[in-house]
Order: structure tokens, then sequence, then C-alpha cells
């Protein structure tokens, strides 16, 4: 008797590891796909205890009768391999959750999910995934993304807020870390004694969550010859009623050591008053044409609810805005006199405007392009395309979505008339859009001209961050892929910034907790495959 069980026992284990090997062998990889001009989309699929996905309707009409299935391919799947139903309503705007409550399989498999409206939208989004029994696990990526390695390269920063260059053939990376020091890394060793240290000027940055802190960090692109650098940072405040000063000052590297700046060199270039500690910007780069351009906050709180028309519309504020100056010209700078508001009602040194918080910008290094990302609200995040006098909508507009129409009644601004994002994702995707750079370099030929970029974490306390790149499909189309890792595990850490070298590669800025208490920021070099 003893022995038939055995036998049994034996003959189930090798039909369910067949089962296995065999499942594991079929295709899994499928398109995410949907009717072009469809309003109707799979935003996200979540795991856990069972499987869930978004849907949202983002047209202007709402859809009826919508027909919904989740189907698992590979692995053994014994609850839950295939279970559709409907959805009544999907109003215009609005998200629905469609759920598998339950699931018990093992191994690797393809979740699948399909949304079809009786008025012909259709949307299907395809997830890879690992079945624990009862749980599932998602596997990082989108189905058929570039596959990402990421090399540690400096680790022991404590919050590492950008990585930039100084263009002087060393290749040598410089590190902002917000607390206020720069730290150079040489030959993928971080240098122990800082570049520069900040922190007896600056505000003293909360080490459990700030936004304050060292934040821009940009070399003059004569830094060989001239030695002339440039940093954003909080300044205590020196006027009542407002939270701190955000200072963009000029240092010079010292004559003696060039792995050391001169500490005594400072020249403030301009203090700009923050009401509060939020939405500060915070990026510094020099343009194509050499002038250098500078991203500030709305101010912060929530809404932009400063004054009665907020700081974003408002051009006779700096806030809210991408600033455009000539440091060469005059001192402390010069005005371009292509400018939008030179001659005009504004301030001169506004380039663009409608902005919440700008937090990373980049140009193009071949086309000299400007590519923004505007942290959202409650709601959207968006990745923009600036032109020098643009719009681009906040508080208005919160991605393409209406915020405050009121306030473009009261101004006598149409709609019609801001510029839209190229690409813009929900919060149930991420929370806090992180921009990065398009890719120019040598090491990874299939991710030439696409947009590397990241989200924060999809919950704010919770190390998740994603790193994503956009590709333009056609002409003002641009498609959003996740990066696979080659381990198929999640990073696991926040995204905080990315930099490039002097060659054009690409690296991520992480840390693995909020704030800069502990020392968990890291420097990673991207390639992708």
């Amino acid at each position: 008797m003893r022995k038939k069980i055995v036998i049994v026992l034996f003959s189930v284990v090798f039909l369910l590891t067949s089962m296995y090997v065999l499942a594991a062998k079929l295709p899994s990889k499928q398109e995410n796909t949907s009717i072009a001009g469809s309003p109707l989309e799979v935003e996200v699929i979540t795991g856990g205890i069972g499987i869930g996905a978004v849907i949202r309707n983002d047209g202007d009409e709402n859809l009826t009768n919508l027909s919904w299935e989740i189907i698992l391919n590979g692995g053994i799947v014994l609850v839950g391999k295939n279970t559709g139903g409907t959805v009544d309503l999907l109003r215009s705007g609005n998200t629905e959750t469609i759920k598998v409550p339950f699931v018990l399989g093992f191994g690797k498999t393809t979740i699948t999910v399909t949304i079809n409206a009786s008025e012909g939208n259709t949307s299907m989004k395809t997830s890879r995934a690992r079945l624990l029994g009862f749980f599932v696990r998602l596997i990082p990526g989108d189905v058929n993304a570039l596959t990402t390695t990421l090399n540690r390269i400096a680790s022991g920063l404590k919050a590492p807020t950008m990585l930039t260059t100084a263009g002087d053939g060393t290749n040598r990376l410089f590190v902002a870390d917000q607390p206020g020091k720069i730290y150079i890394i040489e030959n993928d060793v971080l240098l122990q004694t800082p570049f520069l240290d900040l922190t007896s000027k600056m505000v003293k940055v909360n080490p459990i969550y700030d936004e304050r802190g060292l934040l821009g960090l940009a070399f003059h692109p004569n830094y060989e010859i001239n030695g002339r650098f440039f940093v954003y940072y909080s300044g205590t405040k020196t006027a009542e009623g407002v939270d701190h000063e955000s200072i963009i000052a000029e240092y010079h590297v010292s004559s003696e050591d060039s792995n050391i700046a001169d500490p005594l060199s400072e020249i403030i270039i301009l203090r700009v008053d923050q009401p509060e500690p939020n939405h500060n910007g915070g990026q510094l780069a020099f343009g194509p044409e050499g002038y250098l351009y500078i991203g500030l906050g709305d101010g912060g709180g929530a809404g932009d609810q400063h004054g009665t028309i907020g700081n974003g519309q408002n051009n006779n504020t700096l806030l809210g805005k991408i600033l455009r100056i000539d440091i060469d010209s005059d001192s402390p700078y010069a005005i371009p006199l292509d400018n939008p508001f030179v001659g005009t009602e504004g301030l001169d040194e506004i380039y663009a405007f409608g902005f919440r918080n700008p937090y990373r910008f980049s140009f193009d290094s071949l086309t000299g392009a400007l590519f923004v990302a505007d942290v959202g609200q409650d709601k959207w995040e968006e990745i923009d395309l600036v032109e020098n006098g643009g719009n681009y909508g906040w508080r208005i507009l919160e991605g393409t979505h209406l915020y405050d129409p009121d306030l473009a009644e009261e101004l006598n601004i149409s709609i019609e008339s801001l510029q839209p994002p190229i690409y813009e994702y929900s919060h149930n995707v991420g929370r806090s859009i992180i921009g990065g750079y398009v890719y120019r370099g040598n090491q990874s030929p299939n991710l030439v001209g696409c947009y590397v970029f990241g989200d924060w974490s999809t919950d704010f306390v919770k190390p998740d961050g994603k790193i994503y790149y956009l590709t333009e499909t056609d002409p003002g189309v641009w498609e959003r892929q996740e990066f696979s890792f080659e381990n198929e595990k999640p990073l696991k850490r926040f995204i905080l910034g990315f930099g490039q070298d002097e060659s054009g590669e690409i690296y991520v800025v992480t840390t693995r907790f909020i704030g800069s208490l502990l020392p968990t920021g890291e420097i990673w070099h991207l390639t992708a495959e």
C-alpha cells in the first residue's frame, strides 16, 4: 500500500514538473495594444493576493457594457487561470479596478488583461509574474521592453539629488548630496573628501524628509578653461513671511587641486524667496546656446494657492517657471534678448511658465530639445517639450486635465493655447516623476534616441521606484515602457535622479530610505539590451 502511494505521489510530482517545464517554454510575450485613438486603457496590473487591473476611460464620452478578461499563460495555475466579467458603465475621466480575488499556482506566468467596450474601444496589457502559491509577485518591466543592467558604482551617500560631469575630459562624475556636499566619483571610486561643502550656508535639512537642500549643479561649458560652476541650494531666509531662499551661486575650482573647489569664491547670482519648504525645482543646466537654465517650482503647498492667481500663471514672479539667463555678458547676469517677456509685462528672466515643480530637466545633446519632467498634484505626472515662451498650464491644467478652469476664464486664457505634455501618466502608475535624459551613448545601441526617466515610488513610503523610457513611435506620439531587469527582481529603491557622463552614458541616483538620516544613497550605471 505504501509503495503504491509513493508511486502515485511520484507520478503527480513528475506530471506537475513536466507541465511547468512545458509552460516555461511556451511563447509568453505579447504586445500592449489598443485601438488607435481609443480612450480606453489598461493602466496597470497589480499582484499580491489575487490579481488586479486598473482600467481608465480618458475620452470625452462615457463607455458602456465593457467586457473584461484576465488570462494566465504559463506556470502551473490551479485556480484563477481564466476570469472574466463586465463593467456596465465607465464614465469619462474615471477608472475602475477589476479583480481576480483568488489565484493558486506556481512558477512563471504572463497575465494578459483585455477590455472591450460596446462602442468598439478595446485595450490589452500583459505583465509577467511569478506564482508563489496564493501570492502573485509581478516581475518588473513591460513585456517586450528593453532589459537593463544596473551596475552600482558608488554607495554611502545620504540623499544624492543629481549627478553630472564637468565636461573637462576627465570623465569625473560629480554628485550633489542633499544635506549640502558635492562629491566626486573618479574611476568608479567615490572620493571621501568633498569637492565642496555648503552645509554652513544652507538651511538644516530635515533628515526624515525634506525637499530643500543642495538641489542643483552645473558646470560652465568652458569649465576646463575658466573653472566656473554653479549650484542651487536652499539658504536661510532673510525676509519675513517666507520659509527659505533658493540661491543660485557661482563658485570656482581651486587653483591648487582640481578635486577641490574654492569655498571662498562664492558669487550670489540670484535669490528667490520660497514661501514654503516644498516644490523647489532645483535643476540647473546649460542650453546649447550657452545660457544657464533654472527650474523653479510654484512655491509649495497644494494647488498653487499663493496670491489670487497662484504663481504658475503669474509672470511677475519667478516661481513656477523655467528661467534663462546669460552669465557671461554682465555681472551677475544679463538677459537674453529673445526671452519672451523682454520689453513687455513679465519678468525678463522667464523662458517658459505654468509649471508646478519642474524638479528635473535636460537637453537632448543631439537635437537640443528641452525635456522637462513636471511633478503633478493629486492625479497626473507629465513630461513636456519646452519652447521659448510656452505656457504649460499649471494650475489651470494638471497634465492635460482641467484643475482650475475658472482661472483660465479669469485670466482670459484659452485652454487650447496651453502647451500639452508629450506624455502623462496617472498616480495609478507612479507618484512623482523624475526627469532623465535622451540617451546618446554607445554602450546601449537599442536605447539611442529614447528618453530615460523614472518615478520616485508607486507608494510614497515604499521603496519601489520605477525606471522607464519613452520612444517616439510616430511624430508627436510617445510610448512609455518600463525597463525589465536582468535578474527579474524589483530594484527596491527610491529614484532620486539621473545623470550623464561625458560619453552620454546614463546613471541612476537612488536611496533605500526616505530622507537623509541613513547613508543609503547609491549611484548606478545603466545599460540596456
